[in-house]
């Protein structure tokens, strides 16, 4: 596939699924009128993520630090899509 992995492409479609794992939280939390905070949610995608451990040539991609990294990130952007949208005024 255009010079990329299999090993990448599943990488990403993990990376995907707990995207989508995420913005289906923070919108369940948004419909209850609870506030989305980004890092409770990010605590919760992190849990999500604790057996989830990618490999790619032997070698392990996701000690904790880079997990929750990777958790705060797509905690982020699942927060930043369930906020109301900007004028661009």
């Amino acid at each position: 596939m255009f010079g990329v992995s299999t090993e990448i492409v599943g990488l990403l479609s993990k990376l995907g699924d707990y995207l989508k794992a995420a913005i289906q939280r923070a919108a369940v939390l948004s419909s209850s009128g609870a506030p989305v905070d980004v890092e409770a949610l990010a605590v919760w995608l992190e849990g999500q993520m604790g057996g989830w451990d990618p490999e790619i040539k032997g070698r392990k991609l996701a000690d904790p630090a880079t997990r929750r990294a990777a958790a705060r990130f797509l905690a982020g952007i699942a927060v930043n899509l369930s906020q109301p949208a900007r004028s661009a005024a």
